[in-house]
């Protein structure tokens, strides 16, 4: 059976002031310690919070089973038990689209398995919504429900030994009625199960970290999975990943040591990612997409590492910025660039942290689409790089960096005068190379093959 992992919550435990980017909205579950770990915001009005004992210690009884709900902003937060829950279940994921509407998962802690419920009137009463069937095995666990909307959506489980060995998924399209067991998931790294980070989602597209540093993508709301192999791996997994749209994410490997984060970063809907070198304060505990507008926001919490505090990005995680620096979050989600939510953990209690800042809102780098290289791959190392005659202007730099993130060229071009350039790369080992030609209307992201 797998054991959730459980942070020090003694390392957590210091105020958490607000500052002039986020404000602190303080509600409390019956028991202290079991934190806002989880929040869902749903739009400028709406929010949810799940009580989590992710950050509780071992030996602490924390399961409240208890969600928080805000339908004015954060303003007012109402704390509700999810109903029908036994004495040794636990919440493990939260799903919202509404103020009304909203699904959880949970585990069985000492029989193994869990269910899915969901509410229609705002947490008041909830509904099991699994078959008996679903997630029966000592070995089930349901660590991620998701909904696109009213009706479809998904619930992720760990490795359970039936239906060919894969992790345990199912999806719905009438709401949760009635689920059915995706075919043929695919088998990642020996030794696999979920984890307690979020899943990240765009339109019709979903993606989700193992534990040994896997990433599992569908584009078609669960039906079918794919998987890309070791872009972590057991030692050093891959977090919190978020899309900007189903082709362009980042996914975060973090430390828990330091505040030294890997990034990858893939243009293909995951199917490949590539190490992304970065500058600013990268931070390592939640990473969410800002709809709308292509910026990125990462969020920390000090586990004895100063990991502490938020940052944003808008060049595709290339450079992020400082909001702040002292703050203690949880993991975080944006609705718009107006209305992020992070969960709060402080010495006086729980609550959530709502982003007071507009800064989200200012639109990250365009990405452009139409540029090219050829031949891809190359046998020599000599490329052509082309771009539309109209998709850059001005000014532009072309960048190359390794498979490690490690920058091996850099040059400025005048597109203004053309609309190809040559790319040597003559001299670099074998390998996949990240190539970025941006200028001052955006940003065209390239891969190059050196056989």
């Amino acid at each position: 059976m797998k054991i959730v992992v459980q942070l020090v919550a003694g390392l957590l435990l210091t105020t958490a002031t607000a500052q002039a980017q986020w404000v602190t909205q303080p509600f409390n579950f019956t028991q202290p310690q079991a934190t806002a770990a989880y929040t869902d915001a749903v739009d400028a009005n709406t929010a949810w919070a799940m009580s989590s004992a992710l950050l509780a210690p071992g030996s602490a009884n924390v399961r409240t089973n208890q969600v928080a709900l805000t339908t004015n902003g954060g303003q007012n937060w109402t704390v509700r038990q999810v109903t029908g829950i036994g004495s040794s279940e636990t919440l493990t994921s939260i799903s919202a689209v509404s103020a009304t509407t909203a699904w959880v998962s949970t585990f069985r802690t000492s029989t193994g398995g869990g269910r899915v419920f969901k509410t229609t009137d705002g947490g008041v009463t909830w509904v099991v919504q699994s078959t008996a069937a679903m997630f029966s095995e000592a070995d089930s666990y349901p660590n991620s429900v998701y909904f696109f909307n009213a009706t479809n959506g998904m619930v992720m489980g760990d490795v359970d030994g039936r239906n060919g060995g894969g992790l345990e998924i199912y999806y719905t399209s009438n709401g949760g009625t009635t689920w059915t067991r995706s075919a043929n998931v695919p088998t990642g790294t020996d030794g696999e199960f979920g984890t307690f980070f979020p899943v990240a989602a765009v339109g019709n597209s979903i993606w989700f970290p193992n534990n040994e540093g896997d990433i599992f993508r569908s584009k078609d709301r669960g039906v079918t999975w794919q998987v890309a192999k070791q872009v972590g791996d057991s030692d050093d997994p891959v977090g919190s990943i978020a899309f900007r749209d189903e082709l362009n994410g980042l996914a975060m490997v973090p430390s828990f040591d330091d505040t030294q984060h890997g990034l990858f970063s893939s243009a293909d809907g995951g199917a490949t990612w590539m190490r992304l070198a970065y500058t600013g304060p990268l931070h390592g505990f939640g990473l969410t997409r800002v709809p709308g507008n292509g910026n990125y926001l990462s969020v920390g919490l000090d586990l004895g590492n100063g990991d502490q505090g938020s940052s944003y990005s808008q060049d595709n995680g290339k450079t992020w910025i400082r909001l702040e620096s002292t703050i203690d979050h949880l993991f975080v989600d944006a609705a718009s660039p107006t209305a992020v939510w992070s969960g709060n953990i402080s010495a006086t209690g729980t609550g959530a942290n709502k982003l007071t800042s507009a800064v989200l809102s200012n639109r990250g780098a365009t990405l452009v689409l139409g540029a090219s290289l050829s031949p891809n791959p190359s046998a020599n190392g000599q490329f052509r790089v082309q771009w539309p005659a109209a998709a850059h202007t001005g000014a532009a730099t072309l960048t190359v960096f390794d498979v490690l993130g490690r920058q091996v060229q850099r040059r400025t071009l005048d597109v203004t005068r053309g609309t190809e350039t040559t790319l040597d790369l003559s001299g670099e080992k074998s390998g996949v190379y990240q190539v970025r030609l941006e200028s001052g209307s955006g940003v065209s992201q390239l891969r190059a093959q050196v056989r």
